[in-house]
């Protein structure tokens, strides 16, 4: 049987949660939302995927190696709030004694740790899903890569993507670069949305192809694309997912452990989960039966 590998996006993860639920605190008064709203996320995705080999991949601060190359790369994102901060160790030290495995890389995002996993998966014959919201992500997708968007419940596969976006997962890279996207500050080009940006990915294949027919364009079109020249290719890189970060961890080194529900248990009780708690009861009366099974 294929083994499967989960890589979930947990930058995205801890935004969704933090901003899903209503502020939550525990009986201590600390912020919890955040953590609960993550572990109720991951939970139900445990329950339904099942999978062996599994990792949260995180961003860590700082700055990346896009930054290095463009200051003003994700110059206008807000900071994370300090209510979220303080929850991130917390949700951290729940992952690990679930038997999770987490990875993190000081100069670069989440993203970059992922395509490269993922690219390592593949190659060792893992199917990989890619458990994320971030349509960036799109441009991964590949044979036995996928990805599982958690808000829709929708799995993205090659023709799945063109059936959305009008475009394949190969081409997405140019079509990012074209669009632009103003919550990373990237300028794309002027007047191209994305409907004009598939139309032309169809018409003439990539960027390059366009900038070499430019003639063929609309005169509004070609003027937005004659002005955008020199951007475009730093477009390019910065949309485009590094897939060979030099990352000595493989895909055998994600199986997952065996969760320390005590522990966990006591977590729980200190935060206040209590219908978390009642399912950790559930999951150690069925280890229980198990083992007096295997006993005799």
């Amino acid at each position: 049987m294929e083994k499967k590998l989960i890589l979930i996006d947990g930058s995205s993860y801890l935004y969704r949660a933090f901003y899903a639920l209503p502020p939550l605190t525990s009986p201590k008064g600390e912020p919890t939302g955040a953590i609960y709203g993550f572990i109720r996320m991951v939970s139900t995705l445990m329950k339904e995927l099942n999978p062996e080999y599994i990792a949260v991949v995180f961003d860590l601060p700082g700055k990346t190696f896009r930054h290095e190359k463009y200051e003003e790369y994700k110059a206008t994102r807000k900071e994370t709030p300090d209510e979220l901060k303080v929850q991130i160790p917390k949700i951290k030290e729940l992952i690990k004694l679930w038997g999770i495995k987490i990875l993190e890389i000081p100069g670069y995002e989440a993203d970059d740790i992922i395509a490269t996993m993922a690219q390592k998966g593949k190659k060792q014959g893992f199917e990989v899903i890619i458990v994320t919201p971030d349509k960036d992500m799109m441009q991964l997708i590949d044979e036995k890569i996928y990805i599982l968007n958690p808000v829709t419940g929708e799995i993205y596969n090659k023709e799945k993507v063109k059936e959305k976006y009008g475009i394949y997962p190969q081409q997405f890279v140019d079509f990012l670069a074209m669009v632009g996207d103003t919550v990373d500050n990237i300028i794309g080009v002027k007047g191209v949305g994305p409907k004009t940006a598939a139309k032309l990915l169809n018409e003439f294949g990539n960027i390059e192809d366009i900038l070499d027919n430019l003639d063929k364009l609309k005169p509004k079109i070609k003027e937005s694309f004659e002005e955008a020249k020199d951007r475009l290719k730093e477009n390019i890189f910065l949309v485009s997912l590094k897939k060979n970060i030099d990352l000595e961890i493989q895909p055998e080194d994600l199986k997952k452990g065996k969760a320390d529900l005590l522990k966990l248990k006591e977590e729980f009780k200190e935060l206040g989960f209590k219908s978390l708690l009642k399912e950790i009861e559930k999951v150690k009366k069925v280890e229980k039966k198990v083992e007096q099974k295997s006993l005799f």
